[in-house]
């Protein structure tokens, strides 16, 4: 009987400091990516104002879609990295084998054009994006569902030296 209600009162104990546990404020780790790092919005909005958009990201990979790699931030937008020229390119599939997914890595890469979801007539967005090159069309590029497009130039692991206990 005591034995169940130390158990009862240690679970009560987790589920009630389960948030505050996790928390950036207390210092403590929240995860290989801090919520303090720069967003792809964030990125588009330095476009807006300075014409510049940053080259090197820390995100997320999800996966390989066609010639490209697809990476995410913390909100979930993507930018996509081209790593091989065409589907015979064994250098560029050799390049990205470490990649899994749901890891974070540091991500450097040239900026060749971004991938714009047009509106037609009615009002509806197309399901299928339209490539651009740059320079980019700043109305267009800032739209929360336009894609960047990168050259994959490097990418490292992102490894946290904290202790986790």
């Amino acid at each position: 009987m005591k034995s169940k209600v130390f158990l009862l009162l240690l679970l009560s104990f987790f589920v009630f400091t389960n948030g505050s546990l996790h928390s950036e404020e207390d210092g403590r780790y929240t995860g290989p990516i801090s919520r303090s790092e720069k967003r792809i919005l964030d990125g588009k909005s330095e476009f807006q104002k300075s014409g510049t958009f940053p080259l090197e990201w820390k995100l997320f990979f999800k996966g390989k879609q066609g010639d490209f790699v697809v990476f995410y931030d913390l909100n979930g937008d993507e930018i996509h990295y081209r790593y091989r020229r065409n589907k015979f390119d064994l250098d560029g599939e050799f390049f990205v084998k470490d990649l899994f997914p749901g890891n974070p890595y540091r991500v450097k890469g040239e900026w060749i054009g971004y991938y714009f979801y047009s509106m037609d007539e009615r009002g509806k967005r197309s399901s299928l994006p339209t490539p651009k090159k740059l320079p980019a069309e700043p109305k267009e590029f800032v739209d929360r569902q336009t894609i960047p497009i990168f050259k994959l130039q490097e990418y490292i692991e992102v490894r946290t030296d904290d202790l986790l206990y």
